[in-house]
């Protein structure tokens, strides 16, 4: 489905990203591992093409690396950022809204009603400002502002970052579910334990290369992850 072949980033100088290349199947969980600073981010925002990058991004066997990211959106590709970023002063449903963009306006409520059966609290919430939201809250509706163009594939950015344990279970719970409803997700986590648990496939990425891949499970179990990465 989607495969980066020699994607490549530089900010000045310096290399973030030194010409990777991975794959994530039609309906796959693919997890994106290490430490801070090894490049993962700027290998997601070159995906979306939100980041110049070097090197191929194919979807379906399609090259989108000269498209713009709203192009990308419309061929199929969500993504959740790091940090949340939602619009603060926009109500719940104005955020949800605005991730709709590139959707015909007769689409647009059924993907609102499809946000607020997988999230309830946010149609509880559908007119307050999204900054008087809980941090899980916020979370849920920045996954929801990208599942409003009905992506084939999730890219997602720590989404576990900052919340309490119990509402990372109901996150992960929630794209699990997606998960098994076919959405493909290239995910980005520090929870490596968590994300591991969940994920068909892993990548281990260290100093802008890919340093390890396999099978999620294998690399749960792998003592240099274990070390490294689960504690």
């Amino acid at each position: 489905m989607l495969e980066l072949q020699g994607v490549e980033v530089r900010y000045g100088q310096a290399i973030a990203v030194a010409g990777i290349g991975l794959h994530v199947s039609p309906g796959a969980w693919v997890a994106l591992i290490g430490p801070n600073g090894a490049g993962k981010t700027s290998l997601l925002r070159a995906a979306v093409g939100l980041v110049h990058h070097r090197g191929q991004v194919r979807l379906d066997g399609e090259d989108l690396s000269s498209l713009p990211p709203w192009e990308r959106q419309r061929r199929g590709i969500g993504y959740v950022p790091e940090g949340r970023q939602v619009f603060p002063q926009m109500t719940v449903e104005e955020n949800l809204r605005v991730g709709a963009y590139t959707r015909r306006l007769a689409e647009v409520a059924d993907a609102l009603d499809m946000v607020f059966v997988l999230f309830p609290r946010l149609k509880e919430r559908r007119t307050q400002a999204a900054s008087t939201l809980s941090g899980g809250e916020q979370q849920m509706l920045a996954l929801g502002r990208a599942l409003m163009t009905r992506p084939r594939l999730l890219l997602v950015d720590e989404i576990s970052w900052g919340l309490m344990p119990i509402l990372v279970e109901q996150v992960f719970a929630r794209l699990a579910e997606l998960h098994r409803d076919g959405l493909a997700i290239l995910q980005i986590e520090q929870n490596a334990r968590e994300v591991l648990r969940h994920a068909d496939h892993a990548y281990v990425m260290s100093a802008g290369e890919l340093v390890l891949d396999g099978p999620a499970r294998e690399l749960a179990a792998d003592p240099r992850v274990i070390e490294s990465y689960m504690g």
